[in-house]
């Protein structure tokens, strides 16, 4: 087997680790509003963890999602995060491997973790977070060293490519039906990806967070007529897919045109 085949999926191992740890530790800075701190503790009883209760994934599943203490059901949306960031980091190394861009996409991966988990608690899109992938951009922009004369229009197209034509519509539907139809942290959302993806891409992007959002609202007993979506998640979970997957998707299909 080719040893940088092996190498990255070592890597891809460690990340995989990585970021169910970090998926776990975020699932809680969400619950609690901010940084966690203190030792952990079951919510219910409030028991203190052991180590053997803390383990990433394994913990959540021999515990049958329930606490060994209380019997209190455990959120499964902790056992979501843990398995969300584990295969998104894992993903991430096998597609990039070792480089100074993955760490880039690492740190975006992260921070759209945390804001998906905060916005499906609270219906909130950070402006702290969306400022931290922005400097996220920059700052790898200059460590990667491109070339800022075709990078920096690229960003411009890619920000406003989808985020300002769903301005102008929102603007319009809100005067039309007298309420708010799209909220202004998912139009700003989209503008931060736009720095890190294409046009084509951010166009694919939104196609598969729409479709999925649609899939997950018409599910079988799963929401009320009038409750909110949250969309950071779905447009997170578009990133993930068209970051691992566009290009070759998009080559194919403007390979049918031509």
């Amino acid at each position: 087997m080719d040893i940088d085949l092996l190498f990255n999926l070592y890597l891809a191992l460690w990340l995989a680790v990585l970021g169910a740890v970090l998926g776990s530790f975020l699932c809680c800075a969400a619950d609690r509003g901010g940084l966690p701190t203190g030792r952990s503790r079951c919510d219910s009883c409030g028991h203190v963890l052991g180590g053997g209760e803390l383990i990433p994934i394994f913990s959540y599943l021999f515990s049958r999602g329930r606490c060994r203490h209380c019997g209190a059901a455990i959120p499964a949306r902790c056992l979501a995060a843990e398995l969300v960031g584990a295969a998104g980091f894992a993903a991430l190394g096998i597609r990039f491997g070792p480089s100074l861009e993955l760490v880039m996409q690492l740190i975006l991966a992260g921070l759209l973790l945390l804001l998906s988990l905060v916005d499906w608690n609270a219906h909130v899109l950070p402006d702290k977070l969306l400022l931290a992938i922005i400097v996220n951009r920059l700052v790898f922009l200059v460590l990667l060293r491109e070339p800022l004369g075709e990078t920096l229009p690229r960003m411009a197209l890619g920000a406003f490519s989808v985020s300002l034509p769903l301005l102008l519509l929102s603007l319009v539907m809100d005067w039309l039906l007298q309420k708010d139809t799209l909220g202004g942290g998912d139009i700003k959302l989209l503008f931060v990806l736009g720095l890190y993806l294409g046009w084509l891409e951010m166009l694919l992007l939104l196609i598969f967070a729409c479709a999925v959002a649609l899939i997950w609202a018409i599910g079988p007993g799963r929401r009320q007529a009038k409750e909110e979506i949250p969309l950071g998640p779905f447009l997170a979970a578009g990133w993930l897919s068209v970051t691992l997957f566009g290009e070759p998707l998009i080559q194919w299909y403007l390979g049918l045109l031509g």
